[in-house]
């Protein structure tokens, strides 16, 4: 009985550990990118999914990005959570990243789903921080000239990857991205989920990197098989977290900072930033 008993003490254990960790614990994964259109080093650094309604370490993520000193910060979806009332926290929180560098912002479905998300993009905008959905910057960071650019929508495929580009040509997403398209600066795309870029005929943009969260990394990280279960992609999803080089284009997904109200907690997922340094072959 007694071995009964510890074991069983030992696997709550085990439990309350991993979902602790996974909301109160930081990890920074650095990512290197070569690109020869890319001439002096550029750090970069990218959140994701941070729920504001549930995310309690605010201050933490802000210490963290401040110590990997980046010269742009990507904010990319989900950064206040649907059932977000109030918005003086994550306001604070966006303030204090904007004071650290240049930070740009895509949106994500909770910034759709929440009631008064509009209200909320333009308090965004009032705190100079570029809130881009279809919609492009150019800038110069050390020389190098980048581009980067916003979008929520599907690069023309749907779950099923059936529509092309052909049949999409009257659309305002083709009319952005073929616009994304035309520079010869190194693009970033901001796409919250992934799924939008990576079926069908989607990734045939060829853009330079393509920055995504969403799926929170499988919620639940099980050694040795990594992400259980993603949105749009269902169990065990090809797509849960890291790099992935799909034909010219380097797509990079976070697991993210926090997560909303899903069935099951993150477990063994330590809250993700994502550190970029882009360098000239």
């Amino acid at each position: 009985m007694k071995k009964v008993i510890m074991t069983v003490l030992s696997l709550c254990l085990i439990i309350f550990y991993f979902t602790y960790i996974s909301y109160y614990s930081i990890d920074v994964k650095n990512y290197e990118i070569i690109n020869t259109k890319i001439d002096q080093e550029v750090k970069i650094a990218m959140i994701a999914d941070v729920h504001d309604y549930h995310c309690r370490i605010k201050d933490k993520i802000i210490k963290q990005i401040k110590e990997l000193h980046p010269d742009v910060i990507l904010c990319v979806g989900d950064i206040i959570d649907n059932q977000t009332t109030d918005d003086t926290s994550i306001l604070n929180f966006l303030k204090s990243l904007s004071k650290i560098t240049d930070t740009y912002m895509s949106i994500g479905n909770h910034e759709i789903e929440n009631d008064h998300g509009n209200e909320f993009i333009k308090q965004v905008k009032a705190l100079k921080i570029n809130v881009l959905d279809k919609d492009y910057v150019d800038i110069t960071v050390h020389k190098n000239k980048i581009r980067i650019g916003g979008l929520y929508d599907y690069a023309f495929s749907t779950g099923d990857g059936n529509i092309s580009k052909e049949s999409m040509h009257d659309s305002s997403t083709y009319q952005f991205l073929n616009e994304f398209k035309q520079t010869d600066n190194y693009q970033i795309m901001m796409s919250h989920r992934p799924d939008s870029f990576i079926y069908g005929n989607a990734i045939d943009w060829d853009i330079d990197m393509i920055l995504s969260g969403h799926v929170h990394g499988g919620q639940v990280i099980l050694p040795y098989f990594g992400g259980l279960y993603a949105p749009e992609q269902g169990w065990f999803p090809k797509y849960d977290y890291g790099k992935y080089h799909i034909k010219d284009t380097n797509l990079i997904i976070t697991r993210g900072i926090s997560s909303s109200g899903e069935l099951l907690p993150r477990w063994n997922n330590p809250s993700e930033i994502v550190s970029i340094t882009l360098r000239g072959k």
